[in-house]
Formats: structure tokens, C-alpha cells, sequence
């Protein structure tokens, strides 16, 4: 059937639409968070390979998730199982990729998260306020929000935090205590003149009193707050906020507990060439070792040129006194003169051992923490 342009267009019209509520109506019904991503490409020479390449490319980086083009040619794709803050996250990783893989460059964007209140109008007029938004502003600026908050208000950050923290009454606190995390729920108590006051428990506290900062996070807020503690009050378990701030890359996402040991721990780089350089080990985690150079020139020629694949030996400690001889295949990630981290690839019995250190690891810092709470309440 022969169809003329304005056929397509109405049907291309009705597919996007369709699409669209598709996604609404099965947020309803399931209660998953969903968000939207509508951005415009910049295209280089030539355009048509250009946005074949950034397309492939836009269908590995989000799952193989649809993918509409609309009028004007924006784009449109869903981020699945994402919380706002996740999802900015993973909105600006796509922008980079895009830009540094294909040459692609998105100009502007808008993400949202699908509200359960949300039917295809409501969506469609957040979506459309956010594009404007984030091209006035240029600079590849991504605009963000929910159906309540707009990240992009022109009322600035201290208009979001105090609708945010009026509406929202607990938030979890992060610090991070010899490497290892330590999270906490607090109630918001008020929040007024660029201060935001939080009930915690008297432990948490007594612990942030000799704390210069500690982080934010909710589900609903698009990255984590970091923030500068005015006064720890561990007698009434109160503590005071200031200089709220969203920070793009946080020690709070990383995947896997990060320790360090509690007495030195030596380690062999073994190198491509069969040489031998070594270090001690500053922190460690399941998939990552970042060791501290005894002697960065030798350190130089084991990682010279493209040669970055080496073995790393060490010996873990374990319960009763014993040691634990651990042998693993590393990349050199980052260097930075005497310090240098590792990707690392144990093998099930290998990743099982670096999981029983830092546990024990934890279990000696919780004891320590519950010591330094019990002689504050005894002094």
C-alpha cells in the first residue's frame, strides 16, 4: 500500500505515542522506576554513517532498550530499573561514550523518571520544559528532575534543598571509616538558612564529631550531597549541616568495600618481561589492589609501553593466625608516581579469601568503633 508523507508521519506520530504509554501504563502496574532520556545529536561527517555508528553504539550502552526518533530529531530511549540518581549517572556515561567512541556530541538533554501520576501529557510538558532548559544553558547540559523536583530550577540548589527537605523525612548518611562504609538513616529535623539538621543515633554521632564531612543520599535525589558538619551533638544524637553540594563521582557508589590492612602487607609485581618490582598494599577490594611503590624507577620499566597484564603475590591473613598465599592475574588501571591500582581477576578460591580478609577487616573496625563510642559515654 502505497503511503504519501503525511501517512508517515501520522503513523511514525502514533508509534512514538504508543510506545510511550506502553512504558507509563507498565510503571503502574508494576511500581519499577523507569526513566526517559531525550536528548539532540550533533552529527559529524558523514552524518548518515555518523548516526549509524551512534545508534549501535546508543543500543549497547542502554541494554537494546527502544530507541524513537521524533520531530526535530530527538531522540528518545528508557533506562531501566534506575533511580534518579543512577540514572543521571549512567545518562552522562552515554554522553561521553557517545562522544569519544562515534564523535556524536549530545548537545542537550533531558531524563525524568516515569511518576505513577504521570499519563503521556504530563511526561511529554516535563520532558519539552527540561530540553529548553538544558539549551539555554548549552554546554552539553543534561536536565534532570521528577514530577515533584526540578534539578534545573532557575531558583538554584537551595530552592531544590529546601522543597526536597521539607517534603522528604529520612535520608542515608555516608562516611567511610579506614576505607570501609558506614551507612546510617537519619530523620530530618528542619531545614532553614542553608542548614539541615538530622536526628541519628547517639553512636553515629559521637562517630561524625571528629568528622569534617559526611554524604547524602535518597532515591529521589539525582547524585549524592556531600556536606560540611557544623557540630556533632552525640548526647542528644543531633547533628548539624552546611555547605550541601551534588557531587557528579562519589567513594559511595563504588561497587565493592574497599579496606585497608591493619598492619603492613608486602607484595611482588611480577612483569611481562619475568622481572620483579615491589610495594605494599595500600587498600584492597574484591576487583581492585592499590599498592604503594618501593621503587617507582624499576616500576617505570615494568610498565613501559603497552605492557600493563602482570601477576600479583601476597599473603592474606586469616582467623587463628593463619596466612593465606594469594597469586593473581592484575591490570595496572592508574598510576600515579608511587602508587599504582590494579584491576584484579581472582579466581572463585582466590576471591573467596580477599572476601574473608575484608570481612575480618570489618569486624575489627566495628569492634574499634564500638570501643571509641564506649570511652566517649565513659569520659
Amino acid at each position: 500500500m502505497k503511503q504519501d508523507a503525511g501517512d508517515r508521519m501520522f503513523y511514525a506520530a502514533a508509534l512514538n505515542r504508543g510506545i510511550v504509554k506502553s512504558h507509563i501504563r507498565f510503571v503502574k502496574r508494576n511500581g519499577v522506576s523507569l526513566a526517559l532520556l531525550c536528548f539532540a545529536l550533533k552529527l559529524p561527517e558523514p552524518r548518515e554513517e555518523s548516526f549509524e555508528n551512534a545508534v549501535t553504539a546508543l543500543q549497547e550502552l542502554t541494554d537494546f532498550s527502544v530507541l524513537l526518533l521524533c520531530e526535530k530529531g530527538l531522540l528518545f530511549t528508557f533506562l531501566k530499573d534506575l533511580h534518579l540518581h543512577r540514572a543521571v549517572q549512567v545518562a552522562k556515561n552515554i554522553q561521553e561514550t557517545l562522544q569519544k567512541d562515534t564523535g556524536a556530541a549530545m548537545t542537550h538533554a533531558a531524563l525524568t523518571i516515569v511518576d505513577e501520576e504521570d499519563d503521556y501529557t504530563s511526561l511529554m510538558e516535563r520532558v519539552e520544559r527540561y530540553m529548553k532548559q538544558a539549551e539555554k544553558l548549552g554546554g552539553g547540559k543534561i536536565c534532570y528532575g521528577t514530577a515533584k523536583y526540578d534539578f534545573c530550577t532557575e531558583g538554584g540548589e537551595e530552592e531544590i534543598f529546601l522543597n526536597f527537605f521539607t517534603d522528604q523525612k529520612t535520608v542515608t548518611l555516608y562516611n567511610f571509616y579506614n576505607g570501609m562504609p558506614l551507612s546510617e538513616d537519619a530523620t530530618v529535623l528542619g531545614y532553614a538558612d542553608g542548614l539541615l539538621r538530622l536526628k541519628t543515633s547517639l553512636a553515629k554521632a559521637a562517630f561524625l564529631k571528629n568528622e569534617p564531612f559526611t554524604f547524602l543520599k535518597h532515591p529521589l535525589l539525582p547524585d549524592t550531597l556531600k556536606a560540611d558538619i557544623v557540630s556533632a551533638m552525640p548526647n542528644r544524637a543531633e547533628v548539624v549541616l552546611t555547605n550541601l553540594r551534588f557531587i557528579d563521582k562519589s567513594p559511595v557508589d563504588r561497587e565493592n568495600i574497599r579496606v585497608m590492612p591493619d598492619e603492613p602487607m608486602d607484595v611482588t609485581i611480577e612483569c611481562a618481561d619475568g622481572t620483579e618490582v615491589y610495594g605494599t598494599i595500600h587498600s584492597l577490594a574484591v576487583n581492585s589492589i592499590a599498592v604503594k611503590l618501593k621503587d617507582p624507577a624499576a616500576a617505570d620499566r615494568c610498565f613501559s609501553g603497552s605492557e600493563t597484564h602482570v601477576m600479583l603475590a601476597f599473603d592474606l591473613k586469616e582467623q587463628q593466625q593463619k596466612k593465606a598465599h594469594v597469586r593473581i592475574s592484575a591490570v595496572l588501571f592508574s598510576r600515579e608516581q608511587d602508587q599504582a591500582v590494579f584491576a584484579i581477576y581472582p579466581n572463585h578460591f582466590f576471591k573467596q579469601k580477599i572476601e574473608g580478609y575484608i570481612a575480618l577487616q570489618q569486624s575489627r573496625l566495628i569492634t574499634i568503633m564500638q570501643k571509641m563510642v564506649l570511652n566517649f559515654y565513659q569520659g
